[in-house]
């Protein structure tokens, strides 16, 4: 092999990386671990904190053109791009998208793409890969969150893309994190439609292990955090959106039983997908709500009521399988 073949593919534990979000949460994280693993890493984020972390706003092409030249420069050639950078603003689907909407889709799917095309030269010589971060919300969508879940839908597609049009020189990996405890959920919980308490919490390690798998082990499509995310999401590839929507609206309305929407100015004017609870012996358990009227199917008796009973248990999915598929954060 020659000297300048060696150069351009060096052993995985010298690879070079340039990881995007790298100042905290899973990109801090994944940056330690990539490290621990023998990489040399530099990291691009607009709150650079650290002089192996770059300043770079992805929202600007003359940022990252700048960044990514920098990055390529110290590191004398690049193998590993990951695609981390990314920010979660809750808004309501029914309004105008404001400007913290448009800096969702900025930042979490056309800043990958000014990224990628700036980092694309060096990857092509190296034969390197790319890695995106998108998300569990990928799967399934949650109300108020449609720009993140539209983001993060759309990078898959461009993962997709760009593996068809650049897999014969480069490799590209898409991942799919659960919910994280990180600043990326600090805008939800202020406006109280965060998702603790809703679905289970993944542990910020396991999403570094598989970002630093991905990026130095042997080159894979898709891969989950965590083995129950696996499932998880194949399952909901597969299911009907039908059946999606109804689990999502079944998990709110738990949560917003147990007072999780509480102040949220969105939940509250939502009133079709939070009907009345209703107390044993048929009272409503609201006070001033009058009980509702029940339905055909609860006007029947005899064997009528045991078949139309019997109708409605088929058509529910299991309680394990309504677990794991929502599970996405």
């Amino acid at each position: 092999m020659s000297t300048s073949a060696t150069a351009q593919a060096p052993p995985a534990a010298a690879k070079r990386v340039v990881i995007t979000g790298a100042a905290s949460g899973i990109g801090a994280a994944t940056v330690s671990e990539l490290r621990r693993r023998g990489a040399r890493v530099i990291g691009l984020d607009v709150n650079a904190n650290g002089e192996d972390i770059l300043p770079c706003d992805v929202r600007e092409q003359a940022s990252v053109e700048r960044a990514v030249a920098q990055a390529v420069e110290r590191l004398g050639g690049l193998d590993v791009l990951i695609n981390n950078a990314g920010v979660g603003t809750p808004q309501s689907a029914g309004s105008a998208p404001d400007a913290a909407a448009l800096a969702v889709l900025e930042i979490n799917l056309v800043g990958p793409w000014r990224v990628t095309a700036a980092a694309l030269p060096a990857l092509r010589r190296s034969g390197g890969r790319v890695v995106n971060v998108a998300s569990g919300l990928a799967h399934v969508t949650v109300p108020f969150a449609p720009a993140y879940c539209m983001s993060k839908r759309g990078l898959v597609a461009y993962s997709d893309a760009l593996r068809l049009e650049e897999g014969d020189r480069i490799t590209v990996s898409t991942i799919y994190p659960g919910y994280i405890r990180t600043p990326i959920h600090l805008a939800s919980q202020q406006q109280g439609v965060a998702l603790e308490g809703m679905v289970r919490a993944e542990r910020l390690e396991d999403a570094a292990r598989t970002l630093v798998r991905a990026a130095l082990d042997a080159p894979v499509r898709d891969l989950a955090t965590t083995r129950s995310g696996t499932l998880g999401y194949a399952l909901m590839r597969r299911a009907p959106r039908r059946l999606l929507d109804r689990l999502v609206l079944t998990q709110l309305r738990r949560a917003s039983r147990r007072g999780s929407f509480e102040g949220s100015p969105w939940p509250a004017s939502w009133p079709h997908a939070w009907p009345p609870l209703r107390a044993r012996g048929g009272a409503s358990a609201r006070e001033g709500r009058r009980p509702q009227e029940k339905g055909p199917a609860q006007r029947l008796s005899g064997p009528a009521a045991e078949t139309s009973a019997r109708a409605s248990a088929a058509s529910s999915p299991p309680i394990s399988v309504r677990h794991r598929l929502v599970t996405a954060g």
